[in-house]
């Protein structure tokens, strides 16, 4: 499968995010068999961290840092959890972002791919309108009240031989235009709609649901409410997203990201 510049980025922050989940969870059982050493005279003092380094004499074997520390070790599954999912959610919103503006410039940027859209829309309204053929299988597509009713499949079948654009298509400069206004301000809410009714991605009811239920578990976390996940169900989050991401990635290089500059030569 070939993938997206957006989405080769989305594997490597979501790889990332995940290493450090499992560094932390090696680290603070590490930390805690330490301070314990400290505690039973086995060893002198706790590492100096790379970090937070403190000058104070004995400061690194004083039990009030032993003991504070020992309080943050508290729950850390949890909040690395916490952590785990609200990074893994932000990087598949700026995925889905990426992932549009990547191949909107590669039909060179908003302007143009607007642009491009409006020619062929004009290409059709005002030069192949003109050609005798297409103009008479056009008219009859036009509402009459002769009684003898025109062949108007005969005449869509035709005008579907040729670079004539039906009414919607003549709506695709103004959709364009649209999502350049849109990516700029796009809320995580609006992500299932982009991708179903912009991308034209089939999203079914299941995969709408189980994206809200994780943008909802993000929102709890932000908001500082408690969710009581721990790493198995961040993973399970995690699957639903990496479907999702692959799904989009799949669906624009196949439909989105194709050569049309050569429309008119």
């Amino acid at each position: 499968m070939k993938k997206t510049e957006a989405f080769l980025k989305w594997q490597k922050n979501t790889q990332e995010i995940f290493d450090f989940s499992v560094l932390v969870h090696y680290a603070v059982p590490a930390l805690k068999q330490q301070i314990s050493l400290v505690e039973k005279s086995v060893v002198t003092q706790l590492c100096r961290p790379d970090y937070y380094r403190s000058n104070k004499k004995n400061y690194y074997s004083s039990p009030n840092l032993l003991d504070s520390i020992k309080r943050r070790t508290a729950g850390y599954k949890s909040h690395v959890s916490d952590y785990l999912l609200l990074s893994l959610f932000s990087y598949f919103e700026a995925f889905v972002i990426d992932v549009i503006q990547e191949f909107l410039n590669f039909h060179g940027g908003i302007s143009e791919f607007q642009n491009f859209a409006i020619r062929k829309s004009k290409n059709s309204m005002e030069i192949l309108s003109n050609q005798s053929e297409i103009r008479k299988h056009k008219n009859k597509l036009k509402p009459t009240d002769a009684k003898n009713q025109p062949d108007r499949k005969h005449a869509t079948r035709e005008l579907k031989k040729t670079q004539f654009r039906f009414p919607s298509d003549h709506f695709a400069s103004y959709g364009i235009f649209m999502l350049g206004k849109k990516i700029d301000d796009l809320k995580a809410r609006e992500i299932p709609e982009v991708l179903i009714n912009v991308l034209l991605i089939d999203l079914n009811t299941e995969e709408v649901r189980n994206f809200h239920n994780i943008r909802d578990i993000r929102n709890k976390i932000a908001h500082g409410q408690i969710v009581h996940l721990d790493i198995e169900a961040v993973t399970k989050h995690n699957n639903i997203l990496m479907a999702l991401a692959n799904k989009v990635n799949k669906h624009v290089c196949e439909f989105f990201k194709i050569y049309e500059n050569n429309y008119f030569n």
